[in-house]
């Protein structure tokens, strides 16, 4: 089926070319291609969804940040939340490797940073490099999942 598309395709932009040469009584034709080059450096793939919420990562061995600093945002599961005797919140979560942290406003994450946190949710600015999105970036909210006994 692709083979014939193409092959009509082809066909149909060759027809003005031979009716030109007939009517010009050539007997000859000669058909030259115009040759493309195309640097894709610098530039965005066009084939990429752009549409996904999910941004693929390209992470290089060894270029992971050590601690929290090389933790991805989707990674956190929220475990818990304290309150100080000061009044400030602390939340502890797990990474994907199930290794606790713990947060405060203003810690700093791989892709954002945590923003507010209150007695049952952490919020957290995620930074986002898609052309989809009006901001560069977007609120992901943490909520901790209280089980009634």
């Amino acid at each position: 089926m692709k083979r014939f598309l193409a092959l009509s395709l082809a066909f149909l932009f060759l027809l003005p070319v031979l009716v030109l040469a007939q009517e010009k009584g050539e007997k000859e034709i000669t058909i030259q291609r115009e040759r493309y080059d195309y640097n894709p450096a610098g530039r965005r793939d066009p084939f990429r969804d752009l549409l996904s919420m999910r941004r693929q990562r390209q992470r290089a061995k060894g270029s992971k940040l050590q601690g929290i600093r090389g933790v991805y945002t989707d990674e956190l599961v929220l475990v818990g939340i304290s309150r100080s005797e000061s009044g400030k919140y602390y939340a502890m979560v797990l990474d994907s490797h199930n290794f606790p942290y713990i947060l405060k406003v203003g810690t700093k994450l791989a892709d954002g940073e945590v923003i507010k946190i209150t007695s049952n949710q952490v919020v957290i600015r995620q930074i986002t490099k898609s052309p989809v999105f009006l901001r560069p970036y977007k609120d992901i909210v943490l909520k901790l999942n209280m089980e009634e006994e």
